[in-house]
């Protein structure tokens, strides 16, 4: 268990007691959040090891919590490994949950806690709460990436090795790898389904959305629905990587990221991974970094940590991305693949306007969009909501 202390010093009249819980595996990435929470002046205590129920209960009988904070990974996380009633329901604590992830695939775990102690979900793509409304949830809020420090991610010093034109920061395994791996034990029909999906999305050459297009099929409430979602998530993000290689045509790409996929193609230099916290050094050696995005309208995260860096980015066009970051100002995006390498060309000629747009998009980042940014926009509803 840790005591976040504050470093500003800030003192609140009325500070929540915020209680927030490790469980799923990248909540090393959402700490940041937590953090800026205690800056503001809340008294915030997370769990940073795995306990069993029982141990969860007794802290939360011990230490009387105005609210628990859960990221939606941990959320999905405790409602899958504890069936039933969800402990915080029982312990009678009001708690919000924070989305990186889709909380539409979700719905089979989720509808159990439509309720009044979960006070709201936070979600970073506006089309996504259209379907949420649908769904029945009343209690969603607009908020974009909430977790990127500026401490982490910031501009540092050219390394040598990663020095190039053109680079991409992604997980490459292959579409049929993904495929075996996650239709394992399928029925037909959710072959059938799936393969609209995947359909759709080669037509496209963009993320097709999995909910609009077979959630009037299968109910978004069902594990059918949460293992085709899941499983046409990853499906898609290989086969998003194909095409993009295939876009670029003759020009080199270095990718830095995991994954089993190969290459004969040489001009596609593959790199080892970096921990997601070391990223910074590839984006600020980059002349580009290219960015593919598997939500309806929302803006990666990725581009807020490239932007944060000080870097150059190039990202697929989202609605909800061109209203935090300005096209052809702070950020530079592509409508079509078909775009992309005509954008790549004049770019790699340009490096004065990409540092321009670079300064910008950091600029930008520094005064809008850090985690201390969206930490203040969360106190302030949580004092409303309780």
């Amino acid at each position: 268990m840790k005591i976040l202390k504050s470093r500003t010093g800030n003192k609140l009249s009325r500070p929540l007691r915020v209680l927030s819980i490790l469980r799923g595996r990248w909540d090393s990435q959402r700490a940041p959040a937590l953090q800026a929470l205690a800056d503001i002046g809340h008294d915030v205590v997370y769990i940073d090891q795995i306990l069993n129920l029982d141990g969860y209960r007794k802290l939360v009988q011990k230490i009387k919590f105005d609210v628990a904070i859960l990221w939606g990974s941990s959320l999905v996380n405790f409602l899958q490994t504890f069936p039933g009633t969800f402990f915080l329901e029982e312990e009678g604590v009001p708690y919000v949950s924070l989305w990186t992830d889709n909380a539409i695939k979700h719905q089979v775990f989720l509808k159990e806690i439509n309720t009044p102690l979960h006070k709201a979900m936070f979600v970073p793509d506006t089309r996504v709460i259209e379907q949420l409304k649908r769904r029945g949830w009343s209690k969603i809020f607009y908020m974009p990436p909430w977790h990127t420090d500026s401490n982490i991610f910031r501009p540092v010093n050219l390394v040598p090795e990663l020095i190039c034109d053109i680079s991409f920061a992604a997980t490459m395994n292959s579409y049929m790898a993904e495929r075996s791996k996650w239709r394992a034990g399928w029925a037909p029909s959710m072959h059938l389904a799936a393969d609209i999906v995947i359909q759709k999305c080669r037509e496209t050459k963009d993320y097709a959305d999995v909910f609009d297009l077979i959630g009037g099929q299968w109910d978004a409430g069902s594990l059918e629905f949460n293992k085709l979602s899941h499983a046409l998530a990853f499906e898609q993000k290989a086969l998003a990587r194909e095409q993009l290689i295939h876009a670029l045509g003759s020009r080199e790409l270095n990718i830095v990221g995991m994954g089993t996929a190969k290459t004969n193609r040489s001009n596609i230099i593959m790199h080892e991974g970096r921990d997601w916290h070391d990223l910074s050094p590839l984006f600020c050696s980059s002349g580009i970094n290219l960015n593919l995005t598997a939500w309806p309208k929302s803006c990666h995260h990725r581009v807020f940590q490239i932007t944060a860096s000080g870097a150059f980015v190039l990202t697929d066009w989202r609605e909800d991305a061109v209203n935090l970051f300005e096209p052809d100002e702070e950020a530079v995006y592509f409508k079509s693949m078909e775009e992309l390498p005509d954008l790549i060309d004049r770019f790699k000629k340009a490096p004065i306007e990409r540092a321009r747009i670079a300064a910008a998009g950091r600029r930008r980042f520094l005064n809008e969009h850090t985690a201390a940014h969206r930490m203040t926009e969360l106190s302030i509803k949580l004092y409303e909501l309780l």
